[in-house]
């Protein structure tokens, strides 16, 4: 359920060969001359009416989010068309319902990185508009419900933004500049679209920087993670806190759950059924790792230590969770020592063994790059959804591709979700109005 925003830039070019239909020759002793050209007539009117299906563009500013309701996965990114945030929908089976995606921000306001919840009935999409953070509700036909609604506005506001929602209201979590440095706050928005006035705070008061918040539903609370500078400003921790539907911080402050030597940041979290599960990058080998962590409706820290999860010997960044039955599936990111990256994941059973040491690989792509990926539960498989490129253009756009792995961590089908019928116009303010590197 994420809302990455690393770059790395870059074009992909695909070349589609052309489906030719045949048919068996006719002496031309048996054919007259008007039959030819009547036969030429059809086949060129043929081709008019059944065009080829457009190639994919590279349109997307940022990663992707992916989240599952309605019998689909709703995909969003920050997009380079008019409006900013665009979706597309996929069933289970790999059927792109959207293939040219459609427009979320229907507002006249700028769009930003999104994220995105299912609440039981519709989807929910935040985005971070550079001066605050505006929203839209998406029904699963792929209706979006106006009017487009500010969950904050303010010039100190930054992402990433994240929410989760229970089927009556939502928890969107920010981060908020100060005159010291910067803290983690939320707000809470009614599932119909109404931003509760009152401010979520008492988060991260312990932390100088605060940051990267991430979020989850139990049915009960809200649990808020996030990377915080009690470790130090460049060797933060993770930490966390538990919120009330009705906005009431059950941990003022927040409690540890990842402190370690090096950097522990860029947390994603999940609700399992039993526990939460929460994963970030590690800094405490000198690279960076995979780790995550269980921790209990109560509050309590199950892995104080951590679980290695991708320990590879080539950098792991930006985790991405979600959960079904006994076994959590995390993906990330993995560097290599040329340049490329590529997308991997491993299954962390609820008793917190790790199921595959070495992972394995989410897609089967032959991009340059891929990154930023975040990951949805539905139709009984997992859908990953991430950024690809091949460029070194850093201001190009990217492609957004879905790749459906089973339980079995068998890919199922690899598919590219940006496509349009006419080339964008990209907006070079938009370009240039990059995220940072979640």
């Amino acid at each position: 359920m994420k809302r990455r925003n690393t770059r790395a830039g870059l074009r992909w070019a695909l070349l589609f060969g052309a489906l030719l239909a045949a048919c068996e020759p006719v002496p031309d002793t048996e054919a007259p001359e008007d039959e030819a050209a009547q036969d030429e007539e059809v086949t060129a009117q043929h081709q008019v009416t059944t065009p080829l299906p457009p190639p994919p563009r590279p349109l997307a500013l940022s990663g992707p989010a992916v989240a599952y309701g309605g019998g689909k996965f709703l995909v969003v990114w920050w997009d380079v068309r008019e409006g900013g945030v665009y979706g597309t929908r996929q069933k289970p089976d790999g059927t792109l319902v959207d293939p040219e995606g459609f427009r979320v921000n229907i507002g006249t306001g700028p769009g930003g990185p999104p994220s995105i919840a299912y609440d039981g009935q519709q989807f929910i999409v935040v985005w971070d508009t550079g001066d605050g953070i505006d929203g839209v509700r998406v029904k699963p036909d792929g209706t979006v419900v106006g009017p487009v609604f500010t969950v904050i506005s303010s010039g100190e506001v930054f992402g990433p933004v994240d929410l989760a929602c229970s089927s009556k209201l939502c928890l969107v979590t920010f981060s908020v500049d100060n005159d010291e440095g910067s803290n983690i706050n939320a707000r809470r928005v009614t599932t119909d679209g109404v931003v509760l006035p009152e401010l979520v705070r008492g988060l991260s008061t312990g932390a100088r920087l605060a940051g990267e918040s991430t979020v989850a539903w139990n049915g009960k609370h809200f649990l808020i993670a996030w990377t915080d500078s009690r470790g130090g400003d460049t060797t933060p921790d993770i930490f966390g806190a538990r919120v009330k539907p009705d906005g009431t911080v059950v941990d003022p402050g927040g409690f540890s759950i990842a402190a370690a030597p090096g950097e522990q940041r860029t947390p994603d979290v999940v609700w399992t059924g039993r526990r939460f599960l929460v994963v970030w990058s590690d800094g405490r080998s000198g690279n960076r790792d995979i780790f995550g962590a269980r921790v209990n409706s109560n509050g309590h820290v199950d892995d104080p230590a951590g679980i290695p999860i991708g320990t590879a010997p080539e950098g792991q960044l930006f985790p991405a969770v979600a959960h079904h039955n006994s076994k959590s599936l995390v993906v990330w990111q993995e560097e290599t020592s040329g340049g490329s990256s590529s997308i991997r994941g491993a299954r962390v059973h609820e008793d917190g063994t790790l199921m595959e040491p070495s992972g394995f690989s989410v897609s089967n792509s032959d991009l340059e790059r891929e990154t930023v990926p975040d990951v949805a539960l539905g139709g009984g498989l997992f859908l990953t959804a991430f950024s690809g490129t091949s460029s070194e253009d850093p201001s190009a756009p990217d492609f957004i591709l879905g790749s459906r792995v089973n339980h079995e961590r068998r890919i199922l089908g690899l598919t590219t979700l940006t496509r349009a019928a006419e080339p964008p116009s990209v907006s070079t303010s938009a370009l240039t109005r990059r995220a940072p590197p979640r």
